[in-house]
């Protein structure tokens, strides 16, 4: 895969910062610049903060806080009258390691958390590497369609003077004229394509729509990785690692469910004066786990985790297929364009300049020229599309495979 060196990217991101100048990104500059920078990356990476919120409430040795009860009041009796005092200091205790099985779970929480915050940024940047490679193939095809209506332009003077020389009929002139009028039409509706593809770009990177933008780079330097290398990378993809942090939570829960069974143990001291006489006092409390002892945790957690499992298992076995689908995908993409680079690029400028001296020389007729430019123009456009598709197609594999980060 082309990369360029992280501080040439950086630098890149710092002009872009730079009031009043054009922001020019190349392909990692423009990954750099999301990582920065894009809001959705930016707000997903303070998802796991909350959930580690949860795991500092989860990890408090007791679940319970301390309790003081005291009460107090007069005696009349015939002894008297005295002031009773009745203190006490209230503890409980969870048995059955509930404590433990929380955090557990508010940890495999964090961590899912964090493959979340991972998964959002793979989507994000296969998002600007695809708006960034439309642009780039929207400058090409926009560069592709002036270079050809600077060639309608010319044949357009030379039928006007042919014409006059009298050697090409009213008929001629008119569709040389057509055809340079056909020409503009086309570069207008490229520039607007270039205009939306750099507005696609912009939304995915959350730049603000006055930003001065330009893109460098060509379609043909996305290459991917081997695909033993991507098979290997897939396996650790963040939205398996969120699944896997998803059945941990439900073991998690599970056990908390049996932890449920035992009972809670409280511990009482306390201090109790009557008529006069003080009375220090010791007890315990234990709770019976008769009616609800965690069996909606255990049932829930248990068929959660099974769930999840087969999801799990099923998500790798088609990251597996998808990846490997999408890496012969671009092999044969990349065979194709390699066929056009050796059999039909060569050939191109060649015919363009062979086919206008024949029609300046009235060996070609107008029709013929016009069929000649229009195959040439096609291979022209058909080189940037399929130079395109491949690359959307590389981009696309490294998501699925999860390289992209």
């Amino acid at each position: 895969m082309f990369r360029i060196p992280l501080a040439a990217a950086s630098a890149v991101v710092a002009l872009a910062a730079r009031p009043g100048l054009t922001t020019v990104l190349t392909f990692d500059g423009a990954l750099e610049r999301a990582r920065q920078e894009a809001p959705a990356i930016l707000a997903a990476r303070l998802r796991p903060d909350e959930a580690r919120g949860r795991l500092a409430g989860a990890s408090v040795l007791l679940r319970d806080n301390p309790m003081i009860e005291a009460a107090g009041g007069r005696r009349d009796s015939d002894r008297g009258v005295s002031t009773d005092i009745d203190t006490s200091l209230n503890q409980t205790f969870e048995l059955g390691d509930r404590r433990r099985s929380r955090i557990l779970g508010a940890q495999a929480e964090v961590d899912r958390e964090a493959a979340s915050a991972e998964d959002t940024t793979r989507e994000v940047l296969s998002d600007v590497a695809t708006s960034f490679l439309r642009a780039i193939a929207a400058e090409d095809r926009l560069r592709v369609l002036r270079a050809n209506g600077d060639l309608a332009a010319d044949l357009l003077r030379v039928a006007e003077r042919r014409h006059q020389a009298g050697d090409i009929a009213d008929l001629d002139l008119n569709v040389a004229r057509l055809a340079a009028a056909r020409a503009h039409a086309d570069m207008r509706a490229a520039e607007a394509a270039r205009d939306l593809a750099f507005r696609a770009l912009r939304v995915a990177l959350g730049m603000d729509a006055g930003e001065p933008l330009d893109v460098r780079g060509e379609l043909r330097t996305r290459h991917p990785r081997p695909l033993d290398e991507l098979l290997v990378s897939a396996e650790e993809r963040p939205d398996l690692r969120m699944l896997a942090g998803d059945v941990r939570a439900a073991e998690a829960e599970a056990r908390l469910g049996e932890g449920f069974r035992w009972p809670d143990l409280g511990v009482r001291v306390g201090y109790k004066r009557e008529e006069g006489a003080d009375i220090p006092l010791a007890g315990l409390s234990v709770s019976l786990p008769v009616f609800t002892n965690g069996q909606e945790q255990r049932i829930a957690g248990t068929a959660r985790a099974r769930r999840l499992r087969l999801e799990l298992d099923a998500r790798r076995r088609a990251v597996q297929v998808v990846v490997r689908a999408g890496f012969e995908a671009y092999v044969h993409l990349t065979a194709g364009i390699e066929d056009l680079e050796r059999r039909a690029l060569p050939l191109l400028d060649d015919n363009d300049a062979l086919a206008r001296r024949s029609y300046e020389a009235g060996e070609l007729s107008l029709p013929d020229y016009l069929l000649v430019r229009r195959e040439t123009l096609g291979t022209r456009l058909d080189y940037v599309e399929r130079s395109l598709e491949a690359a959307l197609a590389a981009v696309e594999l490294e998501a699925r495979a999860g390289v992209l980060r």
